[in-house]
């Protein structure tokens, strides 16, 4: 009987949801970026495809620990959602995969030992079209829910040229001596976080530059990787 019970309760907890997406469909004409669902997004069937699932992912060049929290076609419908249209009610899914990144980086580091989140910055002209960093703006989240520090020590000093059709060698080149670390006040341990781990490019250049501000990189973290090989823009 309790059993019993506590199906038909969920049971209709998920018709109220169902209820609710639905309204919402109706009156703001909400769907899912990953399945065209009427509702809200993620609908509940693409949440469960966005439940973190950490991994090691190895990159030439990059040396230290990168950890991806999806793998990239579980994730891309919504990452670009979020960046390119406007969906900001991601920001809470993607947040958790990456602070499951970001804890699984973390792991055994001594608990007095202040941690920072920094983002890769994105680009001035990125960020304009977009109206906002949302990398800057995961961190954030990313960093309130697993007690840390976050801060911007990343600054871009060189635009880099379109990305696409590069091989993995050419985008190191391309990104060699575009970032610089502003020092702070003491150095600090870091996470570097981005959404999308590719060839490694960028996450290396970022590391370059952090320890030449005299930071220390704990590792890497990520929403997604792309398999090796499978390069994006």
């Amino acid at each position: 009987m309790p059993n019993r019970s506590l199906s038909r309760d969920s049971v209709g907890m998920t018709d109220a949801r169902l209820l609710f997406d639905a309204a919402v469909d109706l009156f703001l004409g909400g769907q899912c970026h990953g399945c065209g669902a009427p509702g809200r997004s993620p609908c509940p069937a693409c949440r469960q495809g966005l439940e973190p699932r950490p991994r090691p992912a190895v990159r030439p060049g990059l040396d230290v620990p990168a950890v991806a929290a999806l793998a990239y076609d579980d994730a891309a419908d919504f990452i670009i959602a979020y960046k390119d249209q406007d969906a900001w009610q991601l920001t809470g899914p993607l947040g958790l995969a990456l602070a499951a990144a970001v804890r699984e980086v973390a792991r055994g580091v001594h608990s007095r030992t202040p941690i920072v989140v920094v983002p890769v910055p994105s680009s001035p002209v990125a960020v304009r079209r977009r109206g906002f960093d949302h990398t800057a703006t995961l961190a954030q989240w990313v960093a309130r829910r697993c007690g840390f520090r976050w801060s911007p020590l990343l600054r871009r000093t060189t635009a880099t040229p379109d990305q696409a059709g590069l091989a993995a060698s050419s985008r190191r080149v391309v990104q060699v001596g575009t970032m610089a670390a502003r020092p702070g006040r003491a150095p600090a341990a870091v996470v570097v976080v981005d959404d999308v781990l590719t060839t490694g490019s960028t996450m290396i250049e970022a590391v370059r530059a952090l320890r030449q501000g005299g930071h220390t990189v704990l590792g890497a973290a990520s929403i997604a990787e792309t398999p090796l090989g499978r390069h994006f823009a």
